[in-house]
């Protein structure tokens, strides 16, 4: 069995485990998703809204929106753990402005952290650009201007010969150290036949 084939099936056995697990859960912990689904609504909706391939957005906000409904959470658990209760904590005004104010801090901590290391990666990039050209102006001084790339007339490397005119028209292509081996192994050959 190939490793694709056996991580297809660990696949496989783990949507099976979640088809089976998922809805246990949910029965068993019914209030506390109830909670959390009307508690985190702004993350959801964050989640639906963003975007992005990672999610940065939502998860931000999901975040700390988690962090402000842990408590009612706890609450639940330790008190009335049912609909009714739930509802309860739903319906005080408190609860619910703490769990959707926790998400508005994860929406203006995007808005204003996003622009603030723009910036700062912005001037960290200035500054090794900066740094990287001082660098280069030291080596070009100490190993001259092939160091850059940079050649004057006099310095330029000798060119390969071109390829022959009858070779390009039969298409082959030209291969300059194969010809020169070539050249090498010819000698040879006329001084060991006389």
């Amino acid at each position: 069995m190939s490793e694709e084939q056996q991580a297809e099936g660990v696949a496989r056995g783990r949507a099976i485990i979640a088809w089976v697990v998922a809805p246990l859960v949910c029965i068993t912990f019914f209030p506390t998703i109830l909670l959390l689904l009307i508690g985190m609504a702004p993350s959801i909706v964050a989640y639906i809204v963003d975007k992005r391939p990672r999610k940065v957005t939502a998860r931000s906000i999901g975040y700390l929106n988690f962090a402000g409904c842990l408590p009612y959470a706890l609450k639940l658990w330790t008190g009335q753990n049912t609909i009714s209760g739930v509802l309860e904590l739903v319906f005080e005004p408190s609860a619910l402005m703490i769990m959707y104010s926790s998400a508005a801090v994860g929406w203006m901590l995007n808005f204003i952290i996003v622009p603030i290391m723009s910036a700062f990666l912005a001037v960290q990039h200035e500054a090794k650009n900066r740094s990287i050209s001082s660098r280069q102006e030291d080596l070009i001084k100490e190993w001259g201007s092939e160091v850059k790339g940079q050649y004057t007339q006099e310095e330029l490397p000798a060119q390969q010969p071109q390829q022959p005119a009858e070779g390009a028209a039969q298409g082959e292509v030209f291969d300059a150290e194969a010809s020169e081996s070539e050249a090498e192994d010819e000698p040879e050959e006329e001084s060991a036949t006389s």
